[in-house]
């Protein structure tokens, strides 16, 4: 299970230490859980030195090293120190150096399994083993993975203005060239220029930096033609008279549910490859992202394959 926790960080020094509140007790998760104050005692005592730091759950990516953890009265802290020989460390410590100075945040999360939980209420979890805790950004190695998802011009200019200062940082090459790019997008965004949200794997993207993609003019023939087909009881006929790759995407285009304007062309997802068109605006969440819960938990399955913990708890 992987919980994840939105708090300020506690401390962080200028030797790399930081201390962070991983998981808090008292309060209801998404997935109905209620950490109980004392469920982390046990695991910290026996299997502590056995517990990992990574960066977003990646196994490969150890950020240093665990140096203690205790609980307080409403959350499960931990005191760590990056390792500052290796450049991603150091890069996460300028981020949450960053935070720090400008009021904001990490969110951290704990991967682990409940051992044993309360018999008169199973949502209080009375005892967790911790296998590893994990500093979440939002960002990634490369532009594939955009700081923040534009809601409004207001917060897409307050953004530029953190990513400029982020610029100033003692990061990569490839980091800062990723951070120029987020910069890029967002200008563009406030400018009114078409920036894109896939509604697969949800990246946003400059739509006019991709090739654009029309439909076969025999597709949209098809496709404006459905309706009276439908009226004159003759849609399996039509359709069958389709060449198969023609009725494939007239299907898939009656199963979108859009108007025929929105999808006469589309780019496709620089990240995914999934088809996006241009009514996919970033201010609106476009139809096809997942929006229930049971969506969500399957792309964040996808995306946390590689873990041993079971499943995914936000």
């Amino acid at each position: 299970m992987i919980k994840n926790f939105k708090t300020k960080t506690a401390d962080v020094d200028e030797k790399g230490r930081v201390i962070i509140a991983v998981n808090a007790f008292g309060n209801v998760d998404s997935d109905n859980d209620i950490s109980e104050k004392g469920s982390f005692k046990k695991t910290l005592s026996e299997n502590f030195d056995r517990t990992k730091w990574y960066l977003n759950h990646n196994q490969s990516i150890l950020l240093g090293v665990p140096i203690k953890g205790w609980e307080t009265d409403e959350h499960l802290m931990m005191e760590a120190k990056f390792n500052m020989n290796k450049q991603i460390s150091r890069e996460t410590y300028e981020d949450y150096k960053l935070y720090a100075e400008h009021g904001k945040t990490l969110e951290h999360s704990v991967g682990v399994n409940s051992i044993k939980r309360d018999t008169k209420d199973a949502r209080r979890v009375l005892e967790w083993k911790l296998y590893e805790f994990s500093s979440l950004t939002n960002w990634g190695a490369n532009e594939n993975t955009p700081l923040i998802d534009i809601k409004s011009e207001k917060g897409a200019k307050e953004a530029i203005e953190f990513l400029e200062k982020m610029m100033k940082g003692n990061y990569s090459d490839e980091r800062l060239k990723s951070i120029e790019n987020q910069i890029s997008m967002l200008t563009k965004a406030v400018k009114g220029e078409l920036t894109v949200k896939c509604p697969y794997c949800g990246k946003t993207f400059d739509y006019n930096s991709y090739p654009e993609i029309s439909l076969e003019a025999q597709v949209v023939e098809a496709a404006r033609n459905y309706a009276q087909w439908i009226v004159d009881d003759k849609v399996r006929s039509e359709m069958e008279a389709l060449k198969p790759e023609i009725r494939s995407q007239v299907e898939e285009i009656i199963q979108t549910k859009k108007s025929l304007d929105d999808i006469l062309s589309y780019v496709r997802c620089p990240y995914c490859y999934t088809k996006v068109s241009r009514a996919s605006t970033t201010a609106e969440p476009p139809e096809g992202t997942p929006s229930n819960k049971n969506d969500k938990e399957q792309i964040e399955s996808r995306k946390h394959s590689t873990l041993p913990f079971g499943f995914i708890k936000k």
